[in-house]
């Protein structure tokens, strides 16, 4: 095990967590220990920071440690272990389905934060969110300040899987260039994939909505993810658009394998995604948006976008 230098000082308080300086903690290693040292060195770290968290939160949390994961939850034995084994084999069964794609390189396990109230998790995750209103949520990849972490609450523990493999396909999809409608399909799609869960609905009503709710400016919004950015029907009706919009990737364009994965590789936030979607399939953006919402300015404008900033 390697010897972690005195990293305390770097573990800061803020708003009644454990919020480390990650910046410093890795400079910290990597001066003081040889590379082959620096995972273990950041797995003792994460471990010091949960620890603190849990510390903060009381009660009967406890900390759990797999291969590869550090896991806070108040859950039970009998669930914990079950959920340690699932969570091994979710992290597996995204590699595999978004093999050359998806990364689980990095230093340090990854860190689950499974909070026992709606409260506490809020309380937690507010601290990464500018003040202001925004959309509620089951759970969230949180990237910010230097480690990627998941954290989501568990009131009655029924969906916590479902809810770890959206979150974790974020993670292991994190250093690619992503457009958000891309990386949020992508992470429904493992949903499905991986838990058998079937979260899919579209109906008159609902269709009815979107007709309603996507325009000019709506649909820019949904391009660059400013949309799910929004509470109401902009941020439900985003998630439902990039599952329709992937669906009809994979199934209406029969697309094989290789050129999927391929646009996930190629696909760049910064023009949503079109020019690999054009060079791979020879359709646009637009053209898919069409073919459910009728003709309409669909396509992304990110000439538009930069103008705006």
């Amino acid at each position: 095990m390697a010897f972690l230098p005195d990293i305390s000082e770097h573990l800061h308080e803020k708003q009644g967590f454990c919020h480390p300086d990650w910046e410093a903690i890795g400079a910290r290693i990597e001066h003081s220990l040889p590379e082959a040292q620096w995972n273990a060195a950041w797995q003792s770290a994460a471990l010091a920071w949960v620890t603190r968290i849990r510390d903060s939160l009381g009660g009967s949390y406890q900390v759990h440690e797999t291969p590869n994961f550090l896991i806070l939850s108040e859950a039970p034995t009998r669930l914990v272990r079950e959920m340690c084994g699932s969570f091994e084999d979710s992290l597996k069964q995204i590699l595999a389905h978004l093999d050359g794609v998806a990364s689980d390189d990095g230093f340090g396990k990854h860190v689950v934060l499974m909070f026992a109230t709606i409260e506490a998790y809020y309380g937690y995750i507010m601290y990464f969110y500018p003040e202001g209103e925004h959309p509620m949520s089951s759970g969230v990849c949180l990237a910010g300040e230097g480690y990627v972490h998941f954290a989501f609450p568990t009131p009655d523990y029924s969906s916590y899987r479902t809810v770890l493999v959206h979150e974790l396909t974020h993670g292991c999809l994190g250093h690619l260039p992503l457009p958000t409608w891309l990386n949020e399909a992508l992470a429904m799609r493992m949903e499905q994939a991986v838990c058998a869960s079937e979260i899919f609905l579209l109906d008159q009503e609902i269709y009815d909505k979107h007709r309603a709710h996507w325009n000019e400016k709506t649909i820019q919004q949904f391009w660059t993810g400013e949309s799910w950015m929004i509470p109401g029907d902009s941020f439900e009706l985003s998630y439902n658009l990039a599952q329709i919009l992937w669906r009809k990737i994979e199934t209406e364009l029969s697309a094989p394998r290789d050129a999927i994965l391929q646009f996930i590789s190629e696909a760049q936030a910064e023009d949503a995604g079109e020019t690999a979607f054009q060079a791979i399939f020879e359709l646009s953006l637009g053209e898919l948006v069409m073919d459910f919402l009728g003709d309409g300015p669909w396509a992304p404008e990110p000439g538009e976008w930069n103008a705006r900033e």
